[in-house]
C-alpha cells in the first residue's frame, strides 16, 4: 500500500509538472529598431534674435521639428522679419518651408520665397534662399526676379545683406524698365 501511495504521489507530481510546462506562455522576441524621427515637435513658433536687448530678427512659423542631429525643420510657411536699430521692421522674408542646419548655423528657405524691403519698396522672388545669422547675409544660386519702383531685374544667383538694402545679382539675364511701360 505504501508503494501505491508513492506511485500515486509521483504520478500527481508528474502531471502537475507537465501541466505547468505545457501552459507556459511563449514569449516573442521583438527587436527594437533605431528611432529616426524627430526628437520634438513644437507648434505656434515665434522666435526673436536680439542684440543689446533690441530685437533684430523675428521668425514665426506653425511647426518646428527638431531632428536627431539638432537640425530643425519647418514644414509649413516661415516668415522672418528684419528690424533696424530703432526697432522698425525693414524687411520681410517668407518661404513655404525651411530648414535650420545647425552644423553651419544656416537657414535654408524653400518653396516660393519672397523678400519685401519696405524702405526701398523692392521685392524679390526666388525658389530657394539661404540666410546666415552669423554673417547677416542672404544668398541664392537660383533664378531671381527683383522688382524695384523703376525696373524689373532678372538674374541667376544673388548675394545680399539680410535686410536686402544692398544686393548683387550674379548673372543678370534681363532688365525691364517700368517707367516707360504704357499703363
Amino acid at each position: 500500500m505504501k508503494t501505491d501511495r508513492y506511485k500515486v504521489a509521483i504520478g500527481v507530481i508528474l502531471c502537475w509538472t507537465l501541466t505547468l510546462i505545457s501552459c507556459k506562455k511563449e514569449e516573442k522576441i521583438v527587436q527594437k529598431g533605431i528611432y529616426n524621427g524627430p526628437l520634438s515637435e513644437l507648434h505656434g513658433i515665434n522666435m526673436a534674435y536680439t542684440d543689446s536687448a533690441k530685437i533684430m530678427v523675428k521668425m514665426s512659423t506653425e511647426t518646428q521639428l527638431t531632428l536627431q542631429n539638432e537640425d530643425k525643420v519647418y514644414p509649413k510657411e516661415v516668415r522672418i522679419f528684419f528690424f533696424d536699430k530703432l526697432g522698425n521692421n525693414t524687411t520681410t522674408l517668407r518661404g513655404d518651408s525651411a530648414r535650420f542646419i545647425r552644423s553651419k548655423n544656416l537657414y535654408h528657405i524653400m518653396g516660393r520665397v519672397l523678400v519685401n524691403n519696405q524702405i526701398k519698396n523692392e521685392t524679390l522672388q526666388t525658389d530657394e534662399m539661404f540666410w546666415s545669422p552669423d554673417t547677416k547675409k542672404v544668398y541664392t544660386d537660383k533664378p531671381v526676379d527683383i522688382k524695384t519702383p523703376e525696373q524689373v531685374l532678372h538674374g541667376v544667383g544673388m548675394d545680399s545683406n539680410q535686410d536686402f538694402t544692398d544686393y548683387t545679382l550674379r548673372r543678370v539675364t534681363g532688365v525691364l524698365s517700368v517707367k516707360n511701360l504704357p499703363q
